[in-house]
């Protein structure tokens, strides 16, 4: 992976040379005007985008990337714009109610039809909600969604909704576009059980062989795939372009003679890919790639803004004060995926309180904030962001046993170097020691609760998230296991948490508490990317 701070690439293929432009404030121009044999091409491109609206950084939004993509169509009418994936979930929004009903990511496509976008791809989190919602959103959306490895299991075709690929006319020549979506999506999300990831290089493969039968000059892979996976692709089949998503990184680097560009997240930075294409073959003459930065100095566009002024009263109500936290508390993915954190001993904390719980335990990858939030006042907004999926809170009684082996799973494919896994267990009311040198199953060492050993054979009163106790991420173990009635039902982690912030019990602490112990690990600590996927 190559990441870099450069704003332009350029390719002259016919001298088979790429000349990479790495100074500040390079354009990115491959020439005022084509000449009249050639046919310009603009790509707008993104991958991502979990909200319409700026960040709270006050970057990206979708309203400037509508002015900026006004502005390239004054410059050419040829004009595409793609997404690599992943908008419909996990976000504030699609979490959100209105009118009693969960958005589920019907905003975003909102969004995107008011954009005009011209592709899409199904990313891993297009199926958080499962195959219906998906549907539903397919149906909603004014553009195609691609997703050639995706598979209904009874007709042997293409997700209902979904293309494999489409042909477009681009100034008379024909552009050819295929998506592929990673095969870690059958187990990291919900897709249905009639549907199926298939391998993706397979799936390119045919893609692209029905798209030059049908007279395609030029094809580009719009990709919700790793780094290597996209390599992997550029390797197996031949395309002029990959456009890829979910790693949250820039990458711009040539593969197998396939430019590969990918952008980081939420429409921070906008991608913009000029190829001036022989108008008769279709052939790459020049191709140039620019990353323009998205902040406050580009203006909104008022067209896009009307469309989406329904959701205003949402956007309102999330701007609510619920109330206040006293230190920073540390909602960054990778390191709760790692050990114990301030945030996540003050999430448990809170849930077990509210349930009556013994112990708690939730898994680190239900927290996707992914930054640290300041000190101070705590907005509905930024709650919903600390755990935007829609969970309960629910009460299990377990054994010390099934205690113990629920650790053994959240530590299992904890590595010295390797990516965090989702499963990592926060917890409350205990501490426990684990060993990362021990095979995985035999690795916690040591558990107490309330001070005391771990009792394999007495029964504790657990509180966890609906998704764990269902036997997600590994935690098969809870899957049987009945849930207890509770005073209140229906009770959600934000019912648990804006009660927290708002009496300022139980109270979050400035630094972790010491409940999780790792042995094994490198000098410096465990270590990880920033962010997660």
């Amino acid at each position: 992976m190559m990441k870099k701070t450069v704003s332009t690439w350029a390719v002259l293929l016919p001298l088979a040379m790429v000349l990479a432009t790495r100074s500040a404030g390079a354009t990115g121009t491959v020439g005022t005007t084509p000449p009249a044999d050639t046919v310009r091409l603009t790509i707008l491109h993104l991958n991502d985008v979990y909200q319409f609206q700026p960040t709270a950084r006050n970057r990206g939004g979708l309203s400037r990337v509508a002015t900026l993509k006004r502005q390239a169509l004054k410059e050419t009418p040829h004009v595409l714009t793609l997404l690599a994936g992943d908008t419909l979930s996990p976000s504030v929004e699609s979490s959100a109610e209105v009118a009693g009903e969960a958005l589920k990511g019907r905003q975003m496509v909102d969004a995107w039809n008011a954009l005009g976008l011209d592709y899409a791809t199904v990313g891993n989190h297009e199926f958080d909600f499962g195959d219906d919602v998906l549907r539903a959103r397919l149906q909603q959306s004014r553009f195609p969604w691609l997703g050639a490895n995706v598979v209904s299991v009874k007709s042997g075709q293409v997700f209902d909704g979904l293309k494999a690929w489409d042909l477009r006319d681009v100034g008379g020549v024909k552009v050819g576009i295929f998506g592929v979506v990673l095969p870690e999506t059958q187990t990291s999300s919900k897709p249905g059980k009639d549907t199926r990831i298939t391998p993706f290089c397979e799936a390119a493969k045919r893609s692209v062989e029905e798209l030059r039968a049908a007279g395609a000059q030029f094809v580009l892979g719009l990709t919700h795939l790793t780094v290597e996976q996209d390599r992997e692709l550029a390797r197996c089949v031949r395309v002029d372009l990959i456009i890829g998503g979910h790693d949250h990184d820039r990458v711009e680097e040539t593969v197998a003679g396939t430019p590969i560009f990918k952008l980081d997240e939420d429409a921070i930075d906008l991608g913009r890919v000029t190829l001036d294409l022989d108008a008769k073959t279709g052939a790459v003459r020049k191709l140039a790639w620019k990353v323009i930065p998205i902040t406050a100095r580009t203006p909104d566009d008022a067209a896009f803004d009307e469309q989406m002024k329904p959701y205003a009263p949402l956007l309102a109500t999330l701007a609510e004060r619920v109330g206040r936290s006293p230190v920073p508390l540390d909602a960054r993915s990778a390191q709760n995926r790692l050990g114990e954190t301030n945030l996540g001993s003050f999430l448990t904390d809170a849930f077990r309180e509210a349930t009556g719980a013994d112990v708690a335990l939730i898994n680190g990858g239900a927290i996707r904030a992914d930054r640290v939030l300041p000190a101070g006042t705590m907005t509905r907004r930024e709650l919903y962001s600390l755990m935007p999926y829609r969970n309960e809170l629910v009460a299990l009684e377990v054994t010390g046993a099934t205690l113990r082996a629920a650790l053994e799973n959240g530590v299992s494919l904890s590595t010295p170097d390797g990516k965090p896994p989702g499963r990592f267990p926060q917890v409350s009311g205990l501490r426990f020691t684990y060993d990362l040198r021990k095979a995985p199953g035999s690795r916690v060492t040591k558990v107490e609760v309330k001070g005391k050993p771990l009792d394999d054979a007495a029964k504790y009163r657990l509180a966890t998230l609906s998704f764990v106790a269902q036997g997600n991420d590994g935690y098969a173990m809870f899957k049987d296991v009945p849930v207890l009635p509770m005073s209140q039902e229906h009770l959600s982690p934000w019912d648990a948490l804006g009660k927290a912030f708002s009496t300022g019990r139980p109270a979050p602490r400035a630094k972790p508490q010491g409940r999780i112990t790792v042995l094994g690990a490198p000098r410096g600590g465990l270590h990880a990317q920033p962010s997660m996927k």
